[in-house]
């Protein structure tokens, strides 16, 4: 178990996300992270991050929420390799639901791949179910599923915060 500080990301924390953005299978160009972070962005995406809580702090992981009308959209979730399975992503993406609640938004959808069965066990647990498959939606030609939940995002009765 491992209790993070949940904060908004600037551009402070530029290097730390490319850091962790470099790891994932889906990355994103450093332009688009880049002009995301920027102060006055206009943009309608929110950087949240995890914080370990010593002195250094470094970034454990990082979550991405987008907005289409009155719906939330999870576009990328990444915790560093060495901080997995302690809980972090659990409440980065309870972070994400609450600042989506926050804005009005009534739902929160996203994209996983199919093969990523520890990301889809996760999102079940915090009550998202499966909407749609979309074929080939990743570079690599693999499907991804569509998941929403209705907001405030709940962990299921019989589930721990940190079982996945």
């Amino acid at each position: 178990m491992y209790l993070p500080e949940i904060n908004f990301l600037t551009s402070n924390n530029l290097p730390e996300v490319l850091r962790l953005n470099a790891t994932s299978e889906s990355s994103w160009s450093e332009a688009v992270i880049r002009e995301d972070l920027q102060k006055n962005s206009y943009s309608e995406i929110t950087y949240l991050g995890a914080f370990a809580t010593t002195p250094e702090a470094p970034l454990l992981g990082y979550a991405v929420l987008s907005r289409e009308k009155r719906i939330g959209i999870l576009m990328s979730i990444i915790v560093d390799k060495i901080y997995r399975r302690r809980g972090i992503a659990t409440q980065l993406l309870l972070a994400v639901g609450d600042c989506a609640g926050w804005l009005n938004m009534r739902r929160l959808r996203l994209r996983v791949r199919k093969s990523n069965s520890g990301a889809i066990a996760l999102y079940s647990k915090l009550s998202f179910k499966g909407e749609d498959v979309k074929r080939g939606y990743y570079s690599n030609g693999e499907d991804a599923i569509v998941m929403s939940a209705v907001l405030p995002l709940k962990l299921k009765s019989h589930e721990s915060l940190y079982s996945v």
